[in-house]
């Protein structure tokens, strides 16, 4: 699996779209898409794009991003101290249009190439096509299980942390 990185600093912009799908075979399970620029302490822009109608930080926050590769998977807003795992507010899709075209059409072409060639073990392919959906979603179930039990512990860490760090208050 990929390692999880942090990226810390200020909220300098946020901008809301509305999904639309451009290739077939994109499903996104939230039809809004942010864009969010972090402007960290050494003076980088770093543009986040994360698929979520729910984002618990504004302009000039001080956040922790948590990236799974390039993927916006966790969200620390260090000003208010709200934290957010997308993985369980807006989990990624188990079964897609992919995996039908597949389940339907691999079947499909094995029965015709048998009919044209008459090999029995082109009919393998049947039973393979009807185990790739299976196998398939138990994938993907499992490691969107393991993703967010690994976001919320990194979470659970970021939240310590920062009720550990002194913060000023007003004494009268």
């Amino acid at each position: 699996m990929r390692t999880f990185y942090w990226v810390s600093g200020e909220l300098t912009e946020v901008q809301r779209f509305i999904n639309v799908p451009m290739r077939w075979c994109e499903q996104y399970p939230a039809r809004e898409r942010r864009e969010l620029w972090v402007s960290t302490p050494e003076g980088q822009d770093v543009k986040i794009v994360v698929h979520s109608r729910y984002l618990p930080a504004r302009r000039g926050h001080g956040v922790d991003a948590l990236l799974l590769g390039d993927v916006l998977v966790g969200l620390f807003n260090r000003s208010t101290g709200a934290g957010i795992n997308f993985v369980r507010t807006d989990p990624p899709l188990l079964w897609r249009r992919c995996d039908a075209a597949v389940v339907v059409g691999a079947p499909v072409a094995c029965v015709a190439s048998y009919m044209l060639s008459s090999w029995p073990w082109l009919l393998a392919g049947v039973p393979a096509a009807l185990l790739y959906g299976a196998t398939v979603l138990c994938a993907r179930l499992l490691r969107r299980w393991w993703v967010r039990a690994q976001v919320d512990s990194a979470l659970r860490r970021m939240t310590s942390a920062a009720d550990a760090r002194a913060r000023l208050r007003r004494v009268k």
